[in-house]
C-alpha cells in the first residue's frame, strides 16, 4: 500500500466526521420557504383558470390549459420535495406516527439531494410559464398593489436560488473542511 492509497483511506473516513457542513441550516429553510411558495403558485394559477372556465360556461381555452398544467406540475415538485408524503393530511401523518416535515439536508442521499435540486429547477420553469401567461393576460393585482406576474416572477427567481445553493452544498458536501491553519495530529 502506498502513500496515496493511504491518503484515500483516511480521506474516506474522516469524510464523514470532519465533511464541510456549513450553509445546509440555510439550505433547509430555503427549500422550506421556496416548497411552500411554488405550492400557493401552483394552486393560484390553477384556481384562476378553473374561474375563467367557469365564467366562460366550463369552457377550457388553451391559457387555461396550460394553467391546470403548470399548477399540477408545480404540485408534483412539491410532492417530490417532499418525498411525497403529502398526499396524506398531517393529522393521519401524525397519528401514524410518519414524519411530517422534509429530510434535512444531511439525512438525504446523494440522489435525494439532486433530485431536489433539479426539483427547483422545473418548478422555476414551470412558474416562469405561469407568469408569462399571467403578463400577457389580465394582470391581478394583490392586497398591496404589486402586480400578480411581478410574485410570480420573483418565486421563480427563488426557486432558481434555491436550486442553485443547493448545488453549491451539494459540490462542497464531498470535501473536508478547511481548517486554519491545518490539522494537528
Amino acid at each position: 500500500m502506498d502513500d496515496r492509497e493511504i491518503e484515500l483511506i483516511a480521506e474516506m473516513h474522516s469524510l464523514e466526521r470532519f465533511e464541510d457542513q456549513s450553509g445546509r441550516d440555510g439550505a433547509d429553510g430555503s427549500l422550506i420557504l421556496a416548497d411552500a411558495l411554488t405550492y400557493a403558485a401552483g394552486l393560484a394559477a390553477v384556481t384562476h383558470a378553473l374561474l375563467n372556465a367557469m365564467d366562460m360556461d366550463w369552457s377550457f381555452d388553451i391559457h387555461s390549459k396550460l394553467l391546470i398544467g403548470a399548477g399540477f406540475g408545480l404540485w408534483l415538485c412539491s410532492q417530490s420535495l417532499n418525498n411525497f408524503r403529502r398526499l396524506l393530511p398531517v393529522w393521519l401523518r401524525l397519528l401514524l406516527g410518519m414524519r411530517v416535515m422534509p429530510e434535512t439536508f444531511e439525512e438525504q442521499t446523494l440522489g435525494a439531494r439532486k433530485r431536489r435540486m433539479w426539483t427547483m429547477v422545473i418548478a422555476a420553469l414551470l412558474t416562469s410559464a405561469i407568469a408569462v401567461e399571467f403578463t400577457m393576460s389580465d394582470s391581478m393585482v394583490t392586497r398591496s398593489g404589486v402586480p400578480f406576474h411581478i410574485v410570480l416572477w420573483c418565486i421563480a427567481i427563488i426557486d432558481l436560488a434555491v436550486a442553485l445553493q443547493w448545488n453549491r452544498l451539494i459540490g462542497r458536501s464531498n470535501q473536508i473542511e478547511a481548517r486554519p491553519g491545518g490539522w494537528q495530529y
